[in-house]
């Protein structure tokens, strides 16, 4: 279905025709793309659809770099339609499926792009529904960033961080994630968006260090630190606090990590004791998803996190509450993998103490 054809070729080739250029932009690492290449590209209605009215091509965009430039390709896969004069139709960016693209692609024909219609998501998600508001802005917000319309794009966000998300319970996960990476994203091309997160990231340790024991605003701080690619500061805070502050204790799940890294064990027990551990990880295990692949990525994570629990309590002599630990270690998972797991953490505790004697 695609042509082998430069750009400029497929122009004329389109002009000749009265057709429009569709440019495939992908990568060779790139899942969403391989995705495409098995669904949507190979649907017999697309394929008669682009052979009607398209001259389609496929580019790696890392062997044509200059190309990606020109037309600001910086996220895959990038679909462009484009009119025989070399302007941009339409920009969809990110997986489609044979329905969505067939709508997409004669919406653009007619005049209605990507932005149009999330544009009129919004306005159909009405006032009254704040639920529906958030998911449309937030789509909206990432439609104006691929589109280079960066200074509506960064007013979107502020807004769903500073007050749809921040009103919507189901959205406050969210909020501190995906949302936070996609204005990063912004902050890389168009630096207010930058300056801005940095902005809420020193309203948020204000606010944090006014009420250190309140669980949210460490959230919205380390969230924030970890956005800008500034953990460290969140350390920086931790240490800044009194020994006996609450906010040590909140911070404790986001400087964990940069305690153990540091050796720094007794620190890193008195904001996430041994209870604690075993709480997150009885938690968790309830939760684990049925898929075997998701189950195993889940449980290692937790399996680590008893292990560096482990390394702790030897590396301050607290055997006991460590044999605790190792037996919760292995009752998740008492392969040989596990095992080897926790002989390294002990060996990394400084402390020759074999895995044998705790158990």
């Amino acid at each position: 279905m695609f042509l082998d054809l430069p750009v400029d070729r497929a122009l004329a080739k389109a002009a000749e025709q009265r057709r429009v250029v569709l440019i495939d932009f992908y990568t060779t690492w790139c899942g969403p793309c391989k995705l495409l290449d098995r669904t949507t590209w190979r649907d017999e209605k697309v394929i008669a659809l682009l052979k009607q009215e398209a001259i389609p091509l496929k580019i790696d965009a890392e062997r044509d770099p200059a190309l990606s430039r020109t037309y600001a390709i910086n996220a895959y896969p990038t679909i462009l339609l484009l009119r025989p004069d070399g302007l941009v139709l339409d920009r969809m960016v990110g997986y489609q499926d044979p329905a969505a693209f067939i709508t997409s692609f004669q919406g653009a024909l007619k005049g209605i792009t990507a932005l149009d219609r999330a544009r009129k998501a919004v306005v159909d998600a009405g006032q009254d529904d704040l639920k529906g508001q958030v998911n449309a802005r937030q789509n909206l917000a990432r439609v104006l960033m691929q589109q280079g319309q960066h200074e509506e794009a960064l007013k979107e966000y502020l807004w769903l961080y500073d007050d749809g998300m921040k009103r919507n319970p189901a959205s406050y996960g969210v909020r501190n994630s995906f949302l936070l990476s996609d204005w990063q994203r912004l902050g890389r091309v168009y630096p207010p968006a930058l300056d801005s997160l940095r902005q809420h990231r020193e309203v948020a340790l204000r606010l944090f260090l006014a009420s250190p024991g309140d669980a949210s605003l460490a959230l919205d701080l380390t969230s924030l630190n970890h956005a800008l690619k500034e953990d460290q500061a969140t350390l920086g805070t931790f240490d800044q606090l009194p020994p006996d502050s609450p906010g040590r204790k909140t911070l404790g799940p986001s400087v964990w990590d940069l305690l153990m890294a540091q050796r720094r064990y007794a620190d890193a027990l008195q904001v996430r004791s041994p209870g604690d551990l075993l709480g997150e990880i009885a938690r968790q295990e309830s939760m684990l998803p049925k898929d075997p692949a998701l189950r195993r990525i889940f449980q290692a994570r937790w399996l680590e996190l008893a292990a560096s629990g482990l390394e702790a309590l030897v590396a301050v002599g607290r055997p006991e509450e460590a044999k605790v630990m190792v037996k919760r270690a292995l009752a998740l998972d008492p392969s040989a993998e596990t095992r080897a797991l926790l002989e390294k953490h002990l060996q990394r505790s400084g402390h020759l103490v074999p895995l044998d004697s705790l158990e």
